[in-house]
């Protein structure tokens, strides 16, 4: 537990960097109002010279707790500066939708180019400070291109790209050196959706971000905790519905009341 910082905290200073999804968040308002139970705490970084902190996962539960008129949220903090903390990759998107479909929706946006994929391309095209994002399906692949590499204009195109399939979409693993492997391999498997893979971000854009109020689509970032991701940790509602100090003192008890375990292996929830 030593490692493990959990905190009550206000909401409001939690800033987000991603949009919450209102279907997952509707679910995750019903389960958490059901069970009364708030049970993962928020993950936020910690940021010298930035009032309150940058939210790394759990925007639709803060948006959860927030539509209940919780005031306080239980978070994990971890030093965001810190590189050996915290990894931060970035998700691919599967869909089932045609590649072309995307690249003919995105050039009405004024500001985005498609090109063809040369093979092999992938891994340049996505360090250019230019794209936003590939498309790609079997033979075809495209390169979506970006006028502007200012994270604010950045995100209000990413939305605009992942509304065209946000309902429909899958978050995929995978690195940026076998993206054109995995198109090949979904194709050649009779899977006919279209995978959508984009530029890293940095922590000091998801810092930007979250300051400007200029949140990109939730499923993109994706944040690795070096040391240990807290779960289950099951605070009441009515601790979050007490004055901050008198919240921080409750969870106090109720950690003590805990027997944390410790997993080593990679752990698989089917009900997230």
């Amino acid at each position: 537990m030593s490692d493990v910082l959990l905190r009550v905290v206000p909401i409001e200073s939690i800033l987000p960097h991603e949009i919450a999804d209102p279907a997952r968040e509707s679910r995750i308002e019903r389960r958490i109002a059901e069970d009364q139970l708030l049970r993962d705490p928020l993950l936020v970084g910690a940021v010298a010279d930035v009032d309150g902190y940058v939210l790394l996962d759990g925007t639709n539960r803060r948006a959860a707790l927030e539509r209940l008129g919780m005031s306080l949220a239980l978070v994990q903090v971890i030093d965001y500066a810190d590189a050996t903390a915290v990894e931060l990759r970035t998700w691919c998107h599967s869909a089932p939708i045609d590649a072309r479909e995307i690249v003919e929706s995105m050039r009405s946006v004024d500001i985005v180019e498609a090109r063809p994929l040369s093979p092999l391309g992938a891994q340049d095209a996505l360090v250019a400070p230019d794209t936003l994002a590939l498309v790609l399906a079997g033979r075809q692949r495209f390169v979506l291109k970006t006028g502007r590499d200012d994270v604010s204009s950045r995100s209000q195109t990413l939305r605009a790209l992942v509304d065209l399939y946000e309902t429909r979409l899958t978050r995929v693993d995978c690195e940026p050196g076998s993206i054109e492997e995995r198109a090949h391999q979904m194709a050649e498997s009779g899977d006919q959706s279209t995978l959508i893979a984009f530029p890293p971000f940095s922590r000091g854009q998801v810092v930007s971000l979250a300051l400007q109020g200029a949140q990109i689509p939730a499923g993109i970032t994706r944040h690795v905790i070096k040391g240990g991701r807290a779960l289950r940790v099951n605070i009441p509602l009515d601790v979050l519905r007490r004055s901050e100090s008198e919240a921080s003192a409750a969870l106090e008890q109720h950690l003590g009341t805990l027997h944390p375990r410790t997993y080593t292996e990679p752990t698989i929830l089917f009900d997230s």
